[in-house]
């Protein structure tokens, strides 16, 4: 006579729920043992300290910025002049903060200029025509004459430090300082750093760094060389007898562009062949550790790959967010199709993503929001659920999970992703087994039908009203049938019209034995 089962031998169904990997994008680690927080695959979606939610679009702002690439965009902000000012290649200084380009000066040999707001004024420095400042009104060229008689015109890079302006060319070893505090005209005077290097190469960044001394936090003057050597200076400027070099350090090669070096809190953040490394951490480390302290560390491999691409072509930027949620790793990608993109780290959580078809050359901020300069004489405004009426596509694959046993054979029956949204969504989804590379998975696609209540046809009782905490968020379960140890979601979603967030994915599956 058939009896059944003991109930210890019947197949039991386990469910198990996997958060949203708010860890990031991982390229470093191994597949096998990537960390469950982390993630294969992340485009287009930003990781928050709770979910992933799809990037911000962008909108026009201003045309007619030349017809060629806007090549600088700066916030002149001193009293009350508060403006956006541009440049583009055909060499004019545009106005632009109304949303319309009004010509402020004209005849310039390009539009990549460095600047530096100081004393009222915004200082432009492009290493061919002779430095100018802007003062809220007009723009004026600067009368400055340097120690060794050379031509003020050559100047590429300036920076402030403790009241006085620093020039620099990037082709020599030599930068300039004014003789007197609060002025970025008249004399300067040359200050030599090739006596006291070790490695040569040329200034390419001259910034300041503040660190805790012990006791309190001092103000260092630090010098960076297109060799990789960093040097660090103490006091208020050279021609003052506490002046001093506190040492000289070795990072990896950076990237020679000078925007390619920015602030973060009392850091200077600086692009490298080998990541993006925290200068305060190279009074710590050799060049070898360097390496493991870089803020770019998980992201290692994908940030050397694109150096060794497209590191020596115009379009390498740090920039910090407007709201300081952000900051973005400007790239050019080499690919005509999309030419440039972002690697995006959140200084919160420390975790990366990748932001593609954002074709921006150049970032600033103005009034509150990011803008960013692009070809044919445009700058948009970071914001809004569409890139201008194109819809946002972002990717994300979780790391693969062995669901606690890396030894049995598993059948993954079905999967049900979290997704948050106030309005219908669809997606691509799949199962990878076993390592399987994400870009050989066959994709199937998916509809969440919105539970948030329309007017006139929403149900009583039935439909969610969509002030309702959490009532955006839908989970339905999906069909999958795959069988192996372990197992990863990926998921696509596209939308122009609203935000959509990935909360956390449930898998069902039966645990076999081992193989």
């Amino acid at each position: 006579m058939l009896q059944a089962l003991p109930s210890a031998a019947r197949y039991r169904v386990k469910s198990v729920s996997i958060p949203a990997p708010i860890g990031g994008l991982n390229s470093r680690d191994s597949l096998d043992a990537m960390p469950q927080t982390d993630a294969i695959v992340m485009s287009n979606f930003f990781p928050t300290v709770e979910k992933i939610t799809i990037r911000d679009g962008y909108s026009s702002f201003c045309t007619g910025i030349g017809t060629g690439d806007v090549e600088t965009v700066v916030n002149h902000n001193a009293g009350a002049n508060n403006q956006l000012l541009a440049v583009g290649s055909n060499g004019t200084l545009y106005q632009i903060d109304t949303g319309s380009a009004v010509s402020k000066k004209t005849g310039l040999s390009n539009g990549r200029f460095q600047t530096a707001e100081f004393n009222g004024n915004t200082i432009f420095v492009n290493g061919a025509d002779t430095p100018f400042g802007w003062d809220g009104s007009s723009a004026s060229n600067l009368t400055i004459t340097l120690s060794d008689s050379s031509s003020s015109a050559t100047l590429k890079g300036v920076h402030v430090f403790k009241n006085r302006v620093y020039y620099w060319r990037g082709t020599d070893q030599n930068f300039y300082y004014s003789a007197t505090v609060d002025t970025f005209a008249g004399n300067f005077t040359k200050f030599p750093v090739g006596l006291v290097g070790t490695f040569g190469g040329n200034i390419i960044h001259v910034g300041s760094l503040s660190i805790d001394g012990g006791e309190g936090v001092d103000d260092l003057l630090v010098i960076v060389m297109s060799s990789g050597e960093v040097l660090v200076y103490s006091g208020s400027y050279p021609g003052d007898s506490a002046f001093a070099l506190l040492g000289t350090f070795r990072i990896a090669e950076p990237i020679n562009e000078p925007r390619a070096m920015a602030k973060l809190g009392g850091d200077l953040i600086v692009m490298t062949k080998e990541g993006y490394l925290p200068l305060s951490q190279v009074f710590r480390q050799d060049l070898a550790g360097n390496k493991a302290v870089a803020l770019s560390e998980k992201i290692r491999g994908t940030v050397i790959r694109q150096v060794g691409l497209t590191g020596t072509t115009f379009g390498w930027q740090i920039h910090l967010s407007a709201d300081g949620s952000k900051m973005y790793f400007n790239y050019p990608t080499g690919d005509a199709t999309d030419p440039y993109n972002q690697h995006i780290f959140n200084p919160i959580t420390r975790a990366w993503t990748i932001f593609q078809n954002i074709p921006a050359l150049v970032w600033a901020n103005y009034n509150g929001d990011t803008y960013f300069g692009t070809a044919s004489g445009k700058v948009y405004k970071v914001g809004g659920t569409a890139d201008i009426t194109t819809a946002i596509t972002a990717d994300l694959s979780f790391a693969y999970n062995y669901f606690g046993d890396r030894g049995s054979i598993k059948r993954f029956s079905s999967v049900a992703p979290m997704l948050e949204a106030l309005g219908d969504i669809s997606f691509d989804f799949g199962v990878a087994v076993d390592q399987q590379a994400p870009s050989g998975l066959t994709l199937s696609t998916g509809t969440f039908t919105s539970e948030i209540a329309e007017w006139d046809l929403a149900v009583w009782d039935v439909d969610v009203w969509g002030d309702t905490t959490g009532a955006g968020i839908i989970q339905k379960r999906k069909v999958v049938g795959r069988l192996g140890r372990s197992a990863s979601l990926r998921i696509k979603v596209a939308s122009s019209t609203q935000t959509i967030s990935i909360l956390s994915s449930n898998f069902h599956f039966i645990p076999g034995g081992p193989l």
